[in-house]
């Protein structure tokens, strides 16, 4: 469903995600204890997962229950009622999480990265919200949500099985044939603008530094630059002990448990081509803190300016080779891949096509790659510590 928490209104933050974990808990001809034995009874698994822009309904069961999970499924997603005791233990569990995730340095440098990445846009609050937006919402604004944006119109579904494609397809029908399209319009989101911006955030009492740096790059899913970003992120972050991060920074200084880089996919919205984000993240005891941002910063600059080897490509073509087919493995990955190539309009079977592009990449590919998207100027750098303990007076950034 495109209908992750971009589209919460301001000052009820945290509102996508609370109908999320609510609809299941009551539907017009069982209650949220029926629906769990019912669940089990199949043997099956339900969840629901609320995002930035999307929330995904996943189920599960033996091929001859479909219609029994069907059945209860299309209740919850259609018909849920929401009742009033669950709603208001809920927003209670919903605000207790919240007040004990604020103690977490982890979850507390994600929210503000997100505040920094996509300041001044519907992405930047945390798909949870915030205690104080939490507290304002009320159970009229969760059905409004749910009338408003669990639509067919902004939905799509993938069924893996051992059905005949076309059984699946009028068991679908059966079951979801009465939910109706509603008109609605989707808001605008602005793209990240790219600006250089530093934050030292002060946290009472932790004796480590939480560092995370963040960039868009200007690559979608379905680019044909992506494989090249995700294999030069490979072998300046993402590859664990053989990743150049890791090496310098655990390894050979000792600063830290884990060091990293990833490339998180585009959002896909209204058409726009959103840029994918790098992000690299690192834990370290603050007397090192300093330096560490340095080096990672340095790490960076180092790829872009000079590039990686062959030995390295080589090394990651090997890892894509064997991990890319492993994720066809079960019917769920299958799912997930099924969605994102029908979310980002992937050919059929990227995931093969993903291998023989890796497999092709040249040393200058690679290299030039780095030169281009690796941003060594507009980054966004935060910093989550205790400021008593570090001034950061030499920050080469």
């Amino acid at each position: 469903l495109k209908a992750g928490s971009v589209l919460d209104p301001k000052g009820k933050e945290g509102l996508a995600n609370l109908v999320g974990s609510l609809v299941d808990e009551g539907t017009k001809t069982k209650t949220s204890e029926q629906i769990a034995e019912y669940i089990e009874s199949l043997g099956a698994h339900f969840n629901v997962s609320v995002g930035k822009t999307r929330t995904e309904i996943t189920a599960k069961c033996l091929t001859p229950d479909a219609d029994s999970l069907l059945s209860i499924v299309s209740e919850i997603v259609m018909y849920p009622t929401f009742p009033k005791k669950e709603f208001e233990r809920e927003k209670r569990r919903q605000i207790s999480s919240l007040k004990n995730n604020l103690s977490n340095p982890n979850y507390v440098a994600s929210v503000k990265l997100d505040e920094l990445v996509y300041e001044g846009t519907p992405m930047e609050h945390p798909t949870d919200g915030y205690i104080e937006s939490v507290e304002k919402i009320t159970l009229d604004d969760v059905k409004e949500f749910h009338k408003n944006y669990w639509l067919p119109n902004l939905s799509y579904v993938v069924v893996v099985s051992s059905l005949e494609p076309e059984e699946a397809i009028r068991k679908i029908e059966k079951f979801f044939g009465n939910w109706q399209n509603r008109e609605i319009s989707l808001p605008d989101i602005p793209k990240p603008k790219g600006e250089k911006k530093v934050e030292i955030f002060h946290m009472d009492g932790i004796n480590q530094a939480y560092i995370r740096l963040a960039f868009p790059v200007d690559v979608q899913r379905n680019s044909p630059d992506y494989n090249k970003v995700r294999v030069a992120n490979y072998i300046l972050g993402g590859s664990g002990f053989s990743s150049r991060i890791l090496k310098k920074i655990r390894v050979e200084k000792g600063y830290a448990y884990s060091a990293y880089s990833y490339v998180m996919p585009n959002i896909v919205w209204k058409e726009e081509n959103y840029p994918s984000i790098f992000i690299a993240g690192l834990q370290t005891r603050v007397e090192t803190s300093e330096d560490a941002v340095n080096t990672l910063v340095e790490l960076i600059k180092e790829a872009k300016e000079k590039g990686f080897t062959e030995e390295e490509l080589n090394a990651a073509k090997s890892f894509y080779n064997g991990y890319i087919a492993r994720l066809s493995e079960t019917y769920s990955q299958i799912a997930g891949l099924i969605s994102t190539q029908y979310e980002y309009k992937l050919p059929n079977m990227f995931w093969i096509k993903d291998i023989d592009e890796i497999r092709s990449l040249t040393l200058n590919d690679i290299n030039e790659t780095a030169r281009k998207y690796f941003n060594t100027e507009n980054f966004v750098l935060l910093i989550v510590t205790d400021t008593t303990k570090v001034k950061f007076k030499n920050l080469k950034i």
